[in-house]
């Protein structure tokens, strides 16, 4: 079984997610089948960002060690995912586990990382629910809302 996880495990590199692939590859609102995943979310031209995404970067085959796939996610390709988890300040970083979401207070710092994906997985953080992904109807309506204003609809 373990064997099955290792080799389902999405290739080596840090993940770049967006609006269209995070329900997909993470399935953080299904079933989480495809493991827990380490998303940082950050913006291009933003130097924490740069330094945040570097350090995660430098745990990448610790953290697949064990069991948790890293990822990012950009600003620009992503307002629904921004939206979904409140992330109003970059850069930050959520673990999704064990279908719970925790969010990361710690330094922008590699072994910072592993010890908080590491306390989470062992139950020793606090966690939130997962929000689900917006409905459909809540897409057009924050479509309509954006081409109409931001009034009440």
């Amino acid at each position: 079984m373990l064997g099955a996880l290792v080799l389902s495990l999405p290739s080596a590199a840090v993940q770049q997610l967006n609006d269209e692939t995070f329900e997909h590859q993470t399935q953080a609102s299904t079933g989480m089948t495809t493991g827990s995943w380490l998303v940082t979310f950050g913006s291009n031209g933003c130097g924490s960002c740069d330094r945040f995404r570097e350090a995660l970067d430098s745990v990448e085959e610790e953290l697949r060690d064990m069991y948790v796939i890293p990822a990012h996610v950009d600003k620009v390709d992503s307002a629904g995912l921004w939206k979904r988890f409140g992330i109003s300040e970059v850069p930050a970083t959520l673990l999704f586990a064990k279908h719970k979401l925790y969010r990361y207070t710690g330094a922008q710092d590699g072994q910072d990382l592993l010890a908080f994906a590491r306390a989470a997985l062992e139950g020793q953080l606090s966690a939130a629910e997962i929000p689900p992904p917006p409905s459909l109807l809540q897409i057009v309506l924050d479509k309509v809302k954006s081409i109409f204003g931001a009034g009440e609809l």
